[in-house]
């Protein structure tokens, strides 16, 4: 006995008219009629009579369509959340960004996505890029924000790049006063310097710059975060690698200045989108894609 076919004759019942019925169902009115036979061999006996005004349900059929009542209000509602979900009036949007993303980028996404589609519920998680792959590789996120350089991620992920930022190194004027805005490293070598966590897309990437010029500075301060790293800087604690976007306002009011390390040159790196095709993604997460991208 088919529950699709319990829904039927709940509409039957309200109609009393087997193509008013097929209407409100989408099936055709013969499909209908096929239906309403099936179940009443299925009972064991006739679950509806033909009328001159249409049809009418047996004792047994009121019986059933009464019984049967919760599955129709059940349907009801799994379609006005459908079409709800189409229109961005509801689901959840998952996201995971990589700290500097998190802080810089994606609010202004975020703020654009809630204007657009207010009914969806955000959840939204910040942390290094490397743990950022790894909820999605898991399924506890569907879209991922990231920083170069590029982590290995699983096949069904895809990536696409959609922005940058520049990593300069920062100073307190009262540990080393910055007199031009290239420092060679022989300079800062002797500096306590600042680094970030492992699994950083700024200290992978600075890491792997270091490498290919053959610096190999050892670690004095390891810090979780962008902004634990800043605040360090501005103590004077030592030299560190942060990103232009996040130290504006400190250098503005004087308790930072950059550089860039000659031998290093510029340190650039791009912003990317990770996620599982498009085609796969709730439409929340196709939603927030096609703000952040444009058209697949």
């Amino acid at each position: 006995m088919s529950s699709d076919y319990l829904v039927t004759l709940v509409v039957v019942a309200e109609t009393e008219n087997l193509s008013e019925a097929a209407s409100l169902l989408g099936i055709s009115q013969p499909a209908v009629s096929q239906q309403l036979k099936a179940l009443s061999q299925a009972v064991g006996e006739r679950l509806h009579e033909r009328s001159g005004h249409g049809v009418t349900l047996t004792r047994a059929g009121r019986e059933l369509a009464r019984e049967s009542a919760p599955l129709l209000r059940g349907y009801r509602g799994v379609m006005e959340y459908l079409s709800s979900l189409e229109k961005g009036e509801a689901g959840v949007l998952s996201v995971a960004a990589s700290n500097t993303v998190a802080a810089h980028v994606l609010p202004n996404w975020l703020i654009k996505f809630r204007r657009a589609y207010p009914g969806v519920r955000v959840s939204a998680r910040s942390t290094n890029s490397e743990l950022v792959v790894s909820s999605l590789d898991n399924g506890e996120m569907e879209v991922g924000l990231i920083e170069s350089p590029e982590y290995s991620h699983s096949k069904e992920l895809v990536e696409r790049v959609i922005g940058g930022d520049e990593l300069v190194l920062a100073c307190s004027p009262s540990l080393f006063d910055f007199t031009l805005p290239e420092v060679s490293y022989s300079e800062i070598e002797h500096l306590p310097m600042v680094w970030r966590e492992s699994g950083s897309g700024v200290r992978s990437t600075v890491e792997a710059a270091m490498v290919k010029a053959g610096i190999f500075p050892r670690t004095v301060f390891e810090l979780a975060g962008g902004e634990a790293v800043k605040e360090a800087l501005v103590a004077g604690l030592g030299v560190g690698f942060v990103s232009s976007l996040a130290v504006g306002r400190e250098v503005e009011d004087g308790l930072l200045k950059l550089a860039m390390v000659k031998e290093l040159g510029r340190i650039t790196r791009a912003f990317r989108i990770i996620s599982r095709p498009f085609d796969e993604l709730s439409i929340p997460a196709r939603s927030f894609y096609q703000l952040v991208v444009g058209k697949p």
